[in-house]
């Protein structure tokens, strides 16, 4: 279920790309979004600041910071049936760029990381935790350093992506035969 885009690609109108497919195909349900990462550390800090933004949408949004094991029981209370991680990952792809990503396009380790369990291990325990789908939307980061804000290229992201997310799942909630919560 690998797709990747860029911010250039993510517009407010106009036909949806496959990356915008993939998601209207994911979110499904009651949808929580969680974010991982460390606001201390520059990009770092895209999963939070964006669980942040979701919330403002009125959206079910956890920032789980850096340790998102501590979590789980939060977002099983909330009763998902899809749950979207979003963490900086390196993708070796271009600053800024997205990718929704499936437990099994994770490999064991994913190499680098700043948290204390690996988002292939969160996955799973969410999945056994909720029976939830679980997705990780990866964000290619910038910056990494202690102290460093958001970079401009993710700074820019964070409206975009918030009020695409927000409109995906207001239409996942007016979906027909979907009764409302």
């Amino acid at each position: 279920m690998s797709e990747a885009v860029t911010l250039d690609q993510i517009t407010e109108s106009g036909p949806p790309g496959e990356f915008e497919e993939l998601l209207t195909d994911a979110l499904r349900g009651r949808i929580v979004f969680m974010g991982v990462g460390n606001v201390l550390r520059g990009d770092d800090g895209i999963g939070p600041c964006l669980a942040e933004r979701l919330a403002g949408f009125g959206l079910d949004a956890v920032d789980a910071g850096t340790v998102p094991e501590n979590y789980i029981g939060k977002v099983s209370r909330l009763q998902p049936d899809t749950v979207v991680i979003i963490d900086a990952v390196h993708l070796d792809r271009d600053i800024g760029t997205l990718e929704l990503l499936r437990r099994q396009d994770l490999l064991e380790s994913t190499g680098f990381t700043t948290h204390t369990l690996s988002p292939a291990l969160v996955m799973d325990r969410i999945r056994q935790e909720t029976g939830a789908e679980v997705f990780l939307l990866a964000v290619q980061p910038a910056c990494l350093d202690l102290g460093a804000p958001l970079s401009p290229k993710l700074e820019g992201l964070l409206d975009t992506v918030s009020e695409r997310l927000a409109s995906l799942c207001r239409m996942e909630r007016t979906r027909p035969g979907k009764s409302s919560e």
